[in-house]
């Protein structure tokens, strides 16, 4: 039987029999989607399900500065998604236009696995499983958390200071804490918990830059090394 290709099912309709065959062709992600999806919603990316937990979906939302890192994104989960990244404007409270880009791939029983790791019981909260680091985070990963959330510590321009920050607002403080715990753990980082906007966040110090960026250097995407801190290693 030929293979039905994704641009043959693109702009069909949900009930499309087609579209159901296609679906039914993937089987599960890449070891590579696997790895990256790990750090992606240890970021900001969300899972979503439209029919009680039979299958879910993956939302994907960056601002326009990151506009080649939505793209890359996107080539990476390509045959997950059937339409192009989509630009999204709107205005601040103080009046200043905010453009972001976002897309989603289709719903899918190859994404129920990610609910298990990161909804838990918590009615569609996002959370993290015991041992989510340990079993789960790759160097990979940990390149695509960071450039998805993450940044350096100190903005000062004329900083030596190296050290990086994982944004962790949306989790509670005990899964902080066990995250910094794990990350310190699996990657022999020096990490330590502080407070931003009275929630915590992860610091890697300066000490373990050089041991972290090595970590994450291969998986970097060019455009995104801004976050880095600028003083060499």
């Amino acid at each position: 039987m030929k293979k039905i290709l994704k641009n043959e099912v693109i702009g069909l309709g949900a009930n499309s029999s087609k579209l159901k065959e296609y679906k039914d062709s993937l089987i599960e992600l890449s070891i590579e989607q696997k790895e990256a999806i790990i750090g992606l919603m240890l970021g900001d990316v969300n899972l979503q399900s439209q029919n009680q937990g039979k299958t879910y979906r993956i939302k994907f939302e960056w601002g326009d500065k990151n506009k080649a890192y939505v793209f890359h994104v996107f080539n990476l989960f390509d045959e997950w998604v059937l339409s192009q990244p989509h630009k999204k404007e709107r205005l601040s409270p103080k009046g200043n236009l905010i453009i972001n880009w976002g897309f989603q791939t289709l719903s899918h029983n190859a994404f129920n696995y990610l609910a298990e790791l990161f909804l838990l019981e918590k009615g569609g909260k996002k959370g993290i499983s015991e041992n989510l680091v340990q079993d789960h985070l790759t160097p990979r990963g940990l390149a695509y958390w960071f450039m998805d959330d993450g940044g350096k510590w100190d903005y000062n321009k004329n900083s030596k200071n190296r050290s990086v920050v994982l944004n962790t607002h949306s989790f509670t403080d005990l899964e902080v804490e066990k995250l910094c715990e794990q990350i310190s753990s699996k990657f022999d980082l020096l990490c330590e918990v502080r407070s931003n906007k009275n929630r915590k966040i992860i610091v890697i110090k300066d000490s373990s830059y050089s041991r972290f960026y090595q970590s994450i250097k291969p998986y970097l995407v060019e455009e995104m090394k801004y976050k880095l801190p600028k003083f060499p290693l």
